[in-house]
């Protein structure tokens, strides 16, 4: 197996033990075993477990930023409001974080833990700009836009995890609910444009 598949390898399935045990069981020897890659490769390719956990992240946080950025245009459709743009780029954004659950796990346990703050909150911070100038034109000048779109990640990785929990449906009225939570916190930041009504 080559290097490069070797640390995908190991990355898939730091991702999918992680999202199995939690991070505090997820050991090198799990690792190993959920792989079927010898444990000489964590240390060779990655120098230790703290370095494996974080470049795990990295890929999930680039797969996210991906979606998002894939998906921005819609904020800019000047023909309809910025309720119905928000819709349709939520929409997109729930049914990928509805679609992947073992990378949600991953994701959530990893943002809300120490090795986030330590490792990996700066990187996320740079990675993250392109989507936040992207944003900037849909909000007013005063509004505070990263804390905006890291309110709505933050709600919606709670709200994906209580349908990964099976604590709450994958309906289509569910979903709705969540869009409804998210939109009536930001609406107000929306900057107003000519020919488009104004958020109530």
């Amino acid at each position: 197996m080559k290097q490069n598949d070797l640390r995908q390898a190991l990355i898939d399935g730091t991702i999918h033990v992680i999202a199995q045990n939690g991070l505090d069981k997820t050991t090198t020897k799990a690792i190993s075993n959920a792989t079927g890659i010898n444990e000489v490769y964590i240390y060779r390719l990655f120098d230790n477990k703290e370095k494996l956990f974080e470049k795990a992240f990295e890929h999930l946080d680039n797969q996210l930023l991906d979606k998002c950025l894939l998906h921005i245009d819609v904020m800019y459709m000047r023909e309809i409001d910025y309720e119905a743009r928000s819709r349709i780029y939520f929409l997109a954004m729930w049914r990928f974080l509805i679609g992947n659950r073992d990378e949600i796990f991953m994701y959530v346990r990893y943002y809300y833990s120490p090795y986030f703050k330590k490792y990996s909150a700066e990187m996320h911070k740079q990675r993250f700009i392109p989507l936040v100038n992207k944003f900037k034109d849909a909000f007013i000048d005063e509004a505070a836009v990263r804390l905006i779109l890291n309110h709505i990640l933050n709600v919606m990785l709670d709200f994906a995890l209580l349908v990964h929990n099976d604590e709450m449906p994958k309906e289509d009225n569910y979903s709705e609910h969540v869009f409804r939570v998210v939109y009536q916190s930001i609406k107000q930041y929306f900057r107003h444009e000519e020919g488009v009504e104004p958020q109530k």
